[in-house]
């Protein structure tokens, strides 16, 4: 998955449409809120991602499986996202 196969050759291409914002996982607080930047992800060249308070969007860097959250905070490139945990009964045994 998010790989492409072109000429015979296997490229590593990152599949941009699995998350909506790039977070640093380090950058999580206890409350789970996270500041991310609209510039830096993926979506930063799409004129109709407005992201704001209430939205649900999914976070991702590039690493981790994307995790979904939601908007708390807009200002301007700045979006502050809670993250919500994967449930107990969604982790591998």
């Amino acid at each position: 998955m998010g790989q492409k196969a072109r000429n015979g050759t296997l490229i590593s291409v990152p599949d941009h449409a699995a998350y909506d914002l790039w977070y640093d996982p380090n950058g999580v607080g206890a409350d789970l809120v996270v500041e991310c930047w609209i510039s830096h992800g993926p979506r930063a060249d799409d004129p109709a991602f407005d992201p704001q308070p209430g939205d649900r969007l999914m976070v991702g860097d590039e690493e981790e499986s994307p995790l979904g959250g939601r908007v708390i905070r807009r200002d301007g490139n700045r979006v502050w996202l809670q993250v919500q945990l994967p449930s107990v009964a969604n982790a591998v045994a």
